[in-house]
């Protein structure tokens, strides 16, 4: 992960876009939010990445979504959150040009393991229960993502951007044409241990006060 890192830790310093609210979020998916106050997690970036190997490509995919952001120590929510700020508009632009309102985002990076290797972004799809979640647009965060293809140790980075939320509290499934993963339903236990804490911590110290 360390030049996805490095990348990060980049975009969060150099994110000048003009800041603006998050996407709108349902309800029930509102209350899972402000249950987890920021900089309570302590959770690392790599408990939230997804790894696929799909033929000659390494494939790396991190949820930007709050409910799992905030379960992140809080140098990786800053870094993870700057990039979306930064991107916002961009984000919001491609989601109203296909008529949705609540887009699902994911930080998606390509690595190579052998020359001239293709990839496309397009084809990275999530599945739950049958119910299919697909890209509708893609944002390059380095040069080589819209060249869709690498060199042998080559990686890109990018954003995709999916037709709405994306199911981060149930165990979907990742497709990259043929090849699949169901890694996140095993990541699933980790984060909500570590959602259980968080909240528990914060019910503390209410509980604690005696009359």
């Amino acid at each position: 992960m360390g030049r996805l890192a490095g990348f990060l830790v980049m975009a969060a310093a150099c994110a000048c876009a003009p800041r603006t609210a998050p996407a709108q979020t349902t309800a029930v998916d509102a209350g899972l939010v402000d249950e987890l106050p920021l900089g309570r997690g302590q959770l690392s970036q790599d408990n939230i990445t997804v790894r696929l190997r799909a033929g000659m490509l390494d494939i790396r995919v991190v949820p930007l979504d709050e409910r799992v952001l905030r379960l992140l120590s809080a140098d990786g929510y800053a870094s993870l959150h700057a990039l979306i700020t930064s991107q916002r508009r961009r984000i919001d632009s491609v989601a109203a040009s296909r008529g949705v309102r609540r887009p699902g985002v994911a930080l998606v990076s390509f690595h190579a393991l052998a020359p001239a290797t293709q990839f496309d972004p397009q084809a990275l799809s999530i599945s739950l229960r049958n119910r299919y979640y697909r890209p509708i647009g893609v944002l390059a965060m380095s040069p080589s993502f819209s060249s869709q293809q690498l060199d042998a140790g080559g990686a890109a980075s990018g954003i995709v951007i999916y037709e709405e939320e994306l199911p981060v509290t149930e165990p979907f499934t990742i497709s990259y044409h043929e090849a699949t993963t169901d890694e996140w339903e095993r990541r699933l236990p980790r984060l909500e241990t570590e959602r259980g804490r968080i909240v528990g911590t914060r019910r503390v110290p209410a509980d604690s006060v005696r009359p």
